[in-house]
C-alpha cells in the first residue's frame, strides 16, 4: 500500500490516568499490523503515550516500564495549595524518553491538549517544550498542580476534550481515529480525597467525550471502564486490553481504509 493509494490517518488518544496504558496495546497492534499513524493528538495520559510513539521510543520496551516501574516514586506529594503532587519527578523522565526533542522535532506530528484555568479555553500545542506540553495535559485539577507558563495557567486537557477528536482533525488527515479509554461509572463510594476527585473529573470527561467521539470517524473503545484512574499496577491488563480491542476493530479500519480508497478511484475516473 503506498502512502498515495491509502488515507492519512490521525488518531485522538484520550485521557484516563492508568487506563491510557491501554493506548500502548492500540499502537503495537497498529504497528504489527502495518496500519498507517500518519498524526497523533493526545490528552492527558494519551498525550504522554502520543509523544513516546512520536518520539520513536520502543514500544516493548515502554510496555515492559509500565508493568515494572515504581510510579508511587513518581508522585510528589506537597502542602495542598494548588494541588496534591507537584509534579516536578516526572519530567525527566518524558525528557529521556521522548530523547529531549521538541514537539516539532518528533518523527510524526503531535498536538498535545491542554486547558487554560483562566480562560476555560482549548490549548494545542504543537511545537516547543515538549515535557511542558504533557505536563500541562496531565493536570488533572486538584491532583497535579498547575502549570503556570507566561500569563498562562493549564490544567488537564480532559477538562475540554478527553479524547481530543477536533483537534485531530484540525491535522488535515483524511481519517480520524479516536481511541477512547474513559472510566464507567462505579456505584461504590469514593474512600479518599483522591478518589472523589479523579470521579468527578472522569465524569465531567465522560460527557464530553459523548460530544467529541461523534465526530470520529471510528472508535476503538478498550474494556479497560472498571480501571481505577490511579491503578497503575494493573498497567499490564490495560495494554492487553487495548491489543485486543484494537484486533477486534481491524476489519472496521481496513474497511475504512478500502472505503478511501475505493472513492479516490473512482474521483480518478471521473476526472479522466
Amino acid at each position: 500500500m503506498t502512502s498515495e493509494q491509502r488515507p492519512r490517518i490521525a488518531w485522538a488518544l484520550g485521557g484516563g490516568g492508568a487506563r491510557g496504558f491501554a493506548h500502548l496495546g492500540v499502537l503495537k497492534v497498529l504497528e504489527e499490523e502495518n496500519i498507517p499513524v500518519d498524526a497523533l493528538a493526545g490528552t492527558s495520559m494519551g498525550a504522554v503515550m502520543a509523544v513516546l510513539f512520536a518520539a520513536g521510543t520502543d514500544l516493548k520496551y515502554l510496555s515492559s516500564l509500565a508493568t515494572s516501574i515504581s510510579w508511587e516514586k513518581f508522585v510528589d506529594l506537597r502542602f495542598p495549595r494548588y494541588g496534591l503532587v507537584e509534579g516536578k519527578r516526572i519530567t525527566p523522565l518524558l525528557r529521556l524518553l521522548t530523547k529531549g526533542k521538541k514537539l516539532e522535532e518528533l518523527d510524526i506530528p503531535v498536538r498535545v491538549i491542554a486547558t487554560d484555568l483562566l480562560t476555560g479555553e482549548e490549548v494545542i500545542f504543537e511545537q516547543g517544550d515538549t515535557e511542558l506540553a504533557v505536563r500541562a495535559s496531565i493536570s488533572i485539577p486538584g491532583i497535579f498542580t498547575p502549570v503556570l507558563h507566561g500569563d498562562k495557567v493549564f490544567v488537564d486537557g480532559g477538562v475540554v476534550a478527553g479524547v481530543p477528536v477536533a483537534a485531530a482533525r484540525e491535522m488535515g488527515m483524511d481519517l480520524v481515529i479516536g481511541v477512547n479509554v474513559a472510566s464507567e461509572y462505579d456505584a461504590v463510594a469514593p474512600k479518599n480525597l483522591f478518589e472523589v476527585l479523579y470521579r468527578t473529573v472522569d465524569i465531567m470527561t465522560k460527557r464530553l467525550d459523548q460530544i467529541q467521539t461523534k465526530e470520529a470517524d471510528l472508535v476503538i473503545t478498550p474494556d479497560v471502564g472498571k480501571v481505577g484512574t490511579v491503578h497503575f499496577q494493573r498497567a499490564e491488563e490495560c495494554i492487553e486490553k487495548g491489543e485486543i480491542a484494537t484486533r477486534e476493530a481491524l476489519p472496521k479500519i481496513r474497511k475504512l481504509i478500502e472505503e478511501f480508497q475505493q472513492k479516490g478511484e473512482k474521483q480518478v475516473e471521473f476526472g479522466a
